[in-house]
């Protein structure tokens, strides 16, 4: 009898107690766009050419939430987040796209050791957002750093991609791995 009644008002305890927040989604950059190409076969270790540091970004992109411009105030999206931080998934992707376009390159894991390299490339960002807009926007520069240290190449860039629904976390990472795609491009060609 106990059992009958303590069983279906523990259902309900628990039922009523339950979250019906959406789940978070966790994002990673991704190779993209039309410039893309089929991922080239891993080569030893010690054939990596260049190295990826550690992205730098502003302040407020050092979160996991992803970010967006709306007027003057940032809003963060309460359920798109990366799956890494953002200065290490920028640094692998761009490795990722330099591997894809031919080039050796290994990017920032702070589990790993540096590996042995020819280049290094410096990416700093300062804007890797949405805006209200609809406009996806990448800037800020690079570098490629010789054995030495020495400048070889470097830019300034600002990339802007159009289309994005604001609130759509796919969408907007997607723009952004596409703006980053456009980014590895410019540094594979400085490198070739």
């Amino acid at each position: 009898m106990r059992l009958t009644i303590l069983l279906p008002l523990g259902v309900s305890l628990l039922l009523g107690c339950a979250t019906t927040e959406p789940l978070a989604t966790y994002f990673m950059l991704t190779g993209s766009g039309a410039t893309s190409k089929p991922a080239q076969p891993p080569r030893p270790a010690a054939a990596v050419r260049v190295y990826v540091r550690r992205g730098e970004v502003p302040a407020y992109l050092n979160r996991t939430n992803l970010a967006s411009m709306h007027g003057d105030q940032i809003r963060y999206s309460p359920t798109g987040l990366w799956a890494l931080p953002l200065d290490q998934t920028i640094s692998l992707s761009i490795a990722s796209n330099l591997n894809r376009l031919g080039i050796s390159a290994a990017g920032f894991q702070p589990v790993f050791s540096v590996p042995a390299h020819t280049y290094d490339v410096v990416v700093h960002i300062t804007h890797f957002e949405g805006h209200e807009s609809g406009d996806v926007l990448l800037s800020g520069d690079w570098r490629v750093l010789g054995s030495g240290g020495g400048e070889v190449a470097g830019k300034s860039v600002t990339i802007r991609r159009a289309g994005w629904t604001v609130g759509n976390d796919a969408q907007l990472v997607a723009s952004l791995s596409a703006a980053i795609t456009e980014l590895s491009d410019q540094i594979a060609r400085a490198l070739r």
